[in-house]
């Protein structure tokens, strides 16, 4: 390769000049670009390139016509012409094929191109800039393909030389084909590996969910169990008051299903009414806070029945923050009982007080009678 020989870039596509450009100009070679083949020509007036690089097909004028002007000037005639075709079918590529003769391009190369093939045919040319010439006296020969017949006057160096260059480009075709299944089958067994590992992985998700699952759902089930089969009221409450959990003891103790009251404000249906309004300020500063008088403590307080009778509750309420939100859970006993018992054995113990101070006084009185015989006896 010879450094500081200049290469004429000849297409319409900036985006491909540019990038053609630079591999030339990294491999140091100067690079003038023109947009189609008119321009192209103009350029070559000002100043002969070493090489020039076309696409076949472009605006105004396309690469095999500007190329026929090259050749049909002594003073431009000898300058070595690669033409980049389209990538086509095998029809196209014979077309391409016979028009580059015809208009005496030296070379062609389908696109997209191989860089280093390209640089490897500039530097050729460069060393060898007059490979044949058309001889005068050869005659056009006639061929038919794809039922089209072709007139080819090409010489027959020119004709050999351009069936070595479509020998190569398909040798490289087949390589990069080769190449590209070769990287689509890795790519293929990659995705296979890939979705191995990613089924197993999901089989093994979808095994410990279910495990999961079936371990959520038997605490659940031993969670409702306990809940259900307990001796005392428990309520769930949100932060709206509403209330979400309602047992069968709850159910039994207030008198109200557990359909009539889930979903509602509990301080409607449980607290008597002249509680009501110091229970909803006390539930609103818990709401904001998560704190109050009766938060993780005990208290006796008065409940009330679906029938309107109020009766002696014993409640015991802890906060639950969910998402940000207080929540809180009420165990009640009922009382009633209990206070009954208490009152018997009250009155019991009353009674027993009773009997003790009339025992005791009647010793007293039985102590102060003897005192009085005793003297009445000294008397006689």
């Amino acid at each position: 390769m010879e450094p500081g020989k200049e290469i004429l870039i000849v297409g319409d596509s900036d985006e491909r000049a540019s990038l053609l450009k630079r591999l030339l100009v990294d491999n140091g070679y100067s690079v003038r670009a023109a947009r189609n083949g008119a321009e192209g020509l103009d350029f070559i007036k000002e100043r002969k390139p070493a090489v020039i690089v076309s696409d076949a097909a472009m605006p105004v004028m396309d690469g095999y016509e500007m190329c026929r002007r090259i050749r049909e000037s002594p003073p431009t005639s000898e300058i070595p012409l690669i033409l980049l075709t389209r990538h086509a079918g095998a029809e196209d590529v014979i077309e391409d094929i016979i028009n580059g003769l015809n208009a005496g391009a030296d070379n062609y190369m389908t696109k997209p191109y191989d860089p280093a093939y390209l640089l490897s045919k500039i530097a050729f040319l460069l060393e060898n800039p007059v490979q044949y010439r058309n001889n005068p006296d050869d005659k056009s020969v006639e061929v038919m393909y794809g039922g089209k017949v072709y007139s080819i006057r090409s010489g027959r160096g020119q004709a050999l030389s351009l069936l070595f260059a479509t020998y190569e480009n398909a040798i490289l075709q087949n390589r990069e084909l080769n190449r590209t299944q070769e990287e689509l089958k890795a790519l293929n067994d990659l995705l296979d590996e890939r979705v191995r590992e990613r089924t197993a992985e999901l089989t093994a998700e979808v095994s410990e969910r279910k495990k999961a699952e079936a371990a959520q759902k038997e605490s659940e089930e031993r969670f409702r169990s306990l809940v259900e089969t307990a001796s005392d009221a428990i309520i769930c409450v949100d932060e709206r008051g509403l209330v979400y959990l309602w047992n069968r003891k709850a159910e039994e103790m207030f008198g109200f299903e557990a359909s009539e009251i889930i979903g509602r404000d509990m301080h409607d249906y449980i607290v008597p009414e002249r509680l009501r309004e110091r229970a909803r300020a006390a539930f609103e500063a818990f709401r904001q806070t998560g704190r109050g008088p009766v938060i993780g403590k005990t208290v006796e307080l008065e409940g009330l029945n679906k029938d309107g009778t109020e009766f002696p509750i014993e409640l015991s309420i802890s906060a639950m923050n969910i998402k940000g939100r207080w929540h809180s859970t009420g165990i009640i006993r009922d009382t009633t009982a209990r206070k009954a018992a208490d009152d018997k054995h009250r009155q019991k113990i009353e009674e027993l007080d009773r009997f003790k101070r009339a025992t005791i006084d009647r010793e007293l009185r039985m102590k102060e009678l003897r005192v009085k015989i005793e003297k009445l006896e000294k008397r006689k």
